[in-house]
């Protein structure tokens, strides 16, 4: 994985959880998988790889209040 690489995932995981509010990481996880696999640019970076460091920065936005 490299800058560019982790750089998206920064992003996807930031505008995620500002996106997806108050749903679990878990409800969300199936729908940011197939989003994933659309949005990312290395097609050698699979979802398992990119999930763990997707869901830290989910974790670490708060939630957008509803």
């Amino acid at each position: 994985m490299n800058a560019e690489d982790v750089e998206l995932c920064r992003v996807y995981g930031q505008m995620s959880r500002e996106y997806m509010s108050e749903r679990s990481w878990e409800e969300c996880e199936p729908q940011l998988r197939e989003g994933w696999l659309r949005l990312r640019r290395n097609p050698d970076l699979s979802w398992e790889d990119a999930a763990p460091l997707v869901q830290t920065f989910w974790q670490l936005t708060p939630a957008s209040p509803a």
